[in-house]
């Protein structure tokens, strides 16, 4: 099912490829991050990290299983000479060995691991979390250049149309030739502005590819998406910073951590501690001349160190100043996610307010261009004056874009700071 979904979709980014700039429809947001999510490295480390582990606890678990070894020998003796007097012996023999008491310290070697198994599966859901917040500013990213070269495509087609008019205007001898110099400066200045628009383009493009952990070769389009998703009202701060504290992986990571650093403390101080392991064995041996001889062993081993040079001491005081470390390491962590948290709310408070007063300044400044185009094909505006509205309303649609992005980072950047993926994909990975 994954080999199938990454070849839609890379067929979907071809297939858009092969379109015109002018058709805006491309890979949607919620694309894009699945594709994030089933294809970036990072998620693939962070698997592999959990098997790893799994498979140390695994081992901690054969220490308590029976452990037999089969041996098996054949020796042959003579001289050069004499290769006719040679003997031989043969023996095989089977050995079972179990541990049978070690105060414990297994026992708090498998609970260390497996709270070691919950840490890095909480570590996985992060990196999905932070994979698809960059993928998603990285999605939201592209858009912005793609509605800035929109933007320059439209403010060039007004100069070039004022360029028209002022040429006319200068040929019938209504307009000075200052006008028609100004309007191909105002023009030429366009034109550079839209190359590097067009350039911005495809360097977020490569950004993008990079969050989402695809190597297309080609450039591609994404669906031009400004539609807004607004959580509920992010004033309740401490509603929030709550929710980060019971939902944040990284958080409940360092949690297990702490568990697991306590049960380090207790296996260190268990170093000398005595261990019991018994064994079961039984042989059989032949040599020439002589007939099969069979033996048996049963045994029981008590191991009690004595005297082990401080090391017992000094581990107990490793395990214990680690153990400080991941408790310094929470407070970090609390004190981030409360401003992470904080941050982000107002972010997005203020970018939906600047969205709202910016759409407005948009509606002005399109009035105010067709004023300025009206007073000056009536002869009692100025070349100017019009240059400046068009500017003037350029400039709106680049704020008004600019805050949409800043709202969109701002929810990505509150979903990041509260453990939550994206409302998007939330759900259906």
């Amino acid at each position: 099912m994954r080999k199938i979904l990454i070849c839609v979709l890379i067929l979907l980014i071809s297939c858009n490829v092969l379109h015109a700039e002018e058709d805006l429809t491309g890979l949607s947001l919620e694309e894009c991050l699945e594709l994030a999510l089933i294809n970036h490295p990072s998620l693939r480390r962070a698997k592999s990290s959990t098997r790893d582990i799994k498979a140390q606890l695994e081992s901690l678990k054969a220490n308590d299983r029976v452990k037999i070894t089969l041996t098996g020998s054949a020796n042959y003796s003579g001289t050069y000479q004499y290769w006719d007097d040679r003997t031989h012996a043969e023996n095989l023999s089977i050995n079972a060995t179990k541990l049978l008491y070690d105060t414990g310290k297994n026992k708090l070697q498998k609970q260390i691991r497996n709270e070691s198994i919950q840490g890095s599966i909480e570590t996985e859901r992060n990196t999905q979390i932070t994979v698809a917040a960059n993928a998603k500013r990285a999605y939201y990213d592209l858009v912005l250049k793609l509605l800035n070269r929109d933007v320059e495509r439209e403010k060039l087609n007004n100069l070039e149309q004022h360029l028209k008019t002022a040429q006319g205007f200068y040929d019938v001898g209504q307009s000075p030739f200052i006008d028609v110099t100004k309007a191909q400066a105002d023009v030429a200045t366009a034109k550079v502005s839209l190359l590097k628009a067009e350039n911005d383009i495809l360097v977020s493009q490569e950004a993008l590819k990079v969050a989402m952990g695809t190597d297309i070769a080609t450039p591609f389009n994404v669906a031009l998406s400004t539609k807004l998703l607004l959580p509920q009202p992010a004033e309740d701060f401490e509603k929030l910073i709550s929710t980060a504290f019971n939902d944040r992986p990284d958080y409940k990571k360092l949690q297990h951590d702490y568990k697991g650093g306590e049960l380090s403390v207790k296996y260190a101080a268990r170093t000398n501690a005595p261990t019991i392991n018994g064994s079961m064995g039984s042989s059989i041996s032949k040599r020439e001349g002589s007939s099969a001889e069979r033996d048996y062993t049963v045994g029981i081993n008590l191991n009690v160190p004595v005297a082990d040079g401080g090391a017992e001491k000094a581990a107990v005081e490793s395990a214990r100043a680690q153990l400080e470390q991941v408790s310094a390491d929470i407070e970090i962590l609390e004190n981030q996610i409360t401003y992470g948290v904080r941050s982000a709310a107002l972010s997005l408070i203020n970018a939906t307010d600047r969205v709202k007063s910016s759409e407005t300044g948009v509606k002005y400044a399109e009035e105010n261009l067709l004023l300025a185009q009206g007073r000056y094909e009536v002869g009692v505006g100025d070349a100017i004056e019009l240059s400046d509205a068009v500017s003037s309303l350029a400039s709106s649609r680049y704020t008004y874009y600019q805050a949409l992005y800043d709202a969109q980072t701002a929810r990505a950047d509150l979903d990041e700071a509260l453990g939550h993926l994206p409302p998007e994909i939330e759900g259906k990975i």
